[in-house]
């Protein structure tokens, strides 16, 4: 826990904009749900995204001990041992499907279809991270039931939660090759084929830039057929912003510092698209 705290918390916190966001889009009220079944789903999606973390570095872990940049956080160097990690993975998924038992089947059911992704992410040959174009497709998918965690709480899922889900599921895969092309020197010592190490930085960033589009435009339709506020029309400007940024980003030079700050930027713009989605 104390690894955990120190290296993944605050990404963990951040990510559960988007089942709190789903669950706003699906109706939540209050008056309509009180606060117990939301308060036992935001419990259980933090716990179920701290395992995916978890787990993604107890997997990991001897080929981060060879990253230069990730070495110096692997909680081996910590005193901390490979078994206690499992366990605490173990014990966060045990707690995260406790918690979605008591909010009911769909969370039940898509919890375990993201756990199930986790874990052919981490540990598949075939089907995780060392297989490009797969990875994001994996991303694609688990980005787009993190929101439904949320949209089914209240509702059944439908044609309009499954398109925005999509919105969310391409904002996170376009995010994670951001993140392979940041993490590139590692993962090419340790022979991990990554979008980036396979097709190269260039490439993967310019097919990052291109699904975030992708979503912006999605997210401007939406709006237009009134699905979503009006006020996401402006989403327009934003992706303007995002594309001036990445030509900026493609000027500097690829590499670790400028994926994260390019990554800075990005979160920065769909955190303000995320709250023009609560205008009623």
């Amino acid at each position: 826990m104390r690894h955990f705290a120190s290296t993944r918390a605050l990404e963990v916190l951040a990510l559960q904009a988007s089942p709190i966001l789903g669950g706003f889009l699906g109706g939540f009220s209050l008056e309509r749900c009180g606060l117990l079944r939301p308060g036992l789903l935001l419990a259980g999606s933090v716990a179920l995204t701290a395992h995916v973390f978890v787990f993604n570095d107890w997997a990991g872990h001897s080929s981060d001990v060879l990253d230069p940049r990730r070495a110096t956080h692997v909680f081996s160097r910590r005193g901390i041992s490979v078994r206690q990690v499992a366990r605490v993975a173990v014990a966060l998924l045990i707690l995260a499907n406790v918690a979605f038992a008591a909010v009911g089947g769909p969370a039940i059911l898509l919890g375990a279809a993201i756990a199930a992704l986790s874990l052919l992410y981490s540990c598949s040959p075939r089907f995780g991270k060392n297989t490009p174009v797969v990875a994001s497709l994996n991303h694609l998918l688990g980005g787009m039931l993190h929101f439904l965690l949320g949209y089914t709480l209240t509702r059944d899922l439908d044609a309009s939660g499954l398109v925005i889900s999509l919105f969310f599921g391409l904002v996170f895969a376009a995010g994670h090759l951001n993140q392979e092309v940041r993490d590139y020197e590692g993962d090419l010592l340790n022979g991990i084929r990554t979008s980036a190490v396979v097709f190269g930085c260039r490439r993967a960033f310019l097919a990052s830039l291109c699904i975030f589009t992708v979503a912006y435009a999605l997210i401007a339709g939406l709006a237009e057929v009134g699905i979503l506020p009006r006020l996401l029309l402006l989403s327009a400007l934003v992706w303007a912003l995002h594309v001036a940024w990445s030509l900026r980003a493609l000027r500097r030079g690829l590499g670790f510092e400028t994926a994260l700050w390019m990554q800075r930027r990005y979160r920065l713009l769909f955190a303000f698209i995320g709250l023009a989605m609560l205008v009623r």
